[in-house]
């Protein structure tokens, strides 16, 4: 029989983990043979972008992108229209897997399973909708209180639906990042702890030491950096809840320590990262680049370590942060502020 994988996202193809998180995992299935086809079902508020459409759909013959429209998010009883456009598909198979990212995709997936054809659903809880929903507007004033208030309970009701143990679907199951955020969903949600595994399929493979000591040895030389600095990377952008503040503060206390130290921050916010470093740091102990993903590692592997900041919120806690992962994954040593419950388990 004919081994059919949907992975619905609502996140974008265009989220800055969808290579590294989503579409690599997925063509490694390919070709393990672990399923023979791959369509990957994604609702985006923007459908114009052909260039990103036609590449993921020229990588491998048995995948395919199908691209909907995704409509303004009122309710969870609105994502019904999202579940009839991936009903229709659905309908078009005899039977399949279902994989979806996030509790807002769980629900639109739920909503359109066809009874009797789907073999297995696996929900993805990568992180808290609701709880980050709030983080980003605590300080809301005023009028805008309760309307912050009332999505943030909208989310809620989303996730409650997406991860409660009353499941009408015998085989549905929730994959977790971490251990602090199953314990969440259990505590939280109700949700069945027996149906919880941890996620695993997209953990950076690691490298061997020998391809990482030659990623090394040239991106040191392209950058100029000399052998005997002692590296501190960060890879990550400008939002509060990086804390980019603390990384740079921290960045300036190492220098004052030891002038070999030097700084590596790869970042889509070039321009920010090297504003506010050009005012705490001489130019020749910084470097600031934006890189595609398949060239991360490279640049990952001249340092000696990945610093990663959070605040203390229960958002943090139940977190598993890619970059971290991919710190792991060229053997760096990662230091962080324990506010990450994942990241403390590392260290014990």
């Amino acid at each position: 029989m004919i081994r059919n994988l949907v992975f619905v996202v609502y996140d974008s193809i265009l989220n800055s983990v969808f290579d590294g998180q989503i579409l690599k995992p997925l063509l490694k299935k390919l070709h393990n043979n672990e399923c023979d086809f791959v369509y990957l079902v994604s609702f985006e508020k923007d459908i114009k972008f052909t260039h990103k459409f036609n590449e993921i759909n020229n990588l491998h013959p048995n995948l395919k992108l199908i691209i909907f429209k995704r409509n303004l998010f009122i309710s969870s009883r609105f994502l019904f229209f999202e579940s009839r456009k991936l009903k229709k598909l659905l309908k078009t198979m005899r039977s399949y897997d279902i994989i979806a990212r996030g509790s807002l995709a769980g629900v639109v997936a739920q909503k359109a399973l066809v009874d009797g054809c789907c073999e297995q659903i696996v929900v993805q809880a990568r992180g808290l909708l609701a709880g980050e929903y709030k983080y980003y507007h605590r300080n809301a004033r005023f009028i805008l209180k309760p309307v912050y208030w009332w999505r943030t309970r909208q989310y809620f009701n989303v996730e409650l639906q997406s991860y409660c143990r009353n499941q009408k679907f015998k085989n549905y199951f929730i994959e977790a990042v971490s251990g602090a955020l199953r314990d969440f969903l259990v505590r939280t949600y109700q949700a069945d702890a027996q149906r919880i595994f941890l996620a695993q399929w997209d953990v950076p493979q690691s490298f061997l030491p020998a391809q990482v000591a030659a990623w090394r040895k040239g991106t040191r030389e392209t950058l100029g950096i000399s052998e005997k600095a002692v590296v501190y990377c960060f890879a990550g952008a400008v939002k509060a809840w990086q804390c980019h503040d603390l990384v740079i503060s921290f960045f300036e206390k190492k220098y004052k320590e030891n002038k070999s130290s030097f700084f590596l921050v790869l970042t889509f916010d070039v321009k920010e990262f090297s504003l506010k470093l050009s005012q705490v740091l001489p130019s020749s102990s910084y470097h600031v680049l934006c890189s595609a993903h398949e060239k991360i590692y490279e640049y990952l592997s001249a340092s000696d370590y990945g610093v990663v900041f959070r605040e203390d919120t229960v958002v943090s806690w139940v977190a598993r942060p890619v970059k971290a992962m991919e710190y792991q994954a060229v053997g760096l040593k990662i230091i962080h502020n324990q506010t990450v419950d994942w990241l403390n388990s590392l260290d014990a």
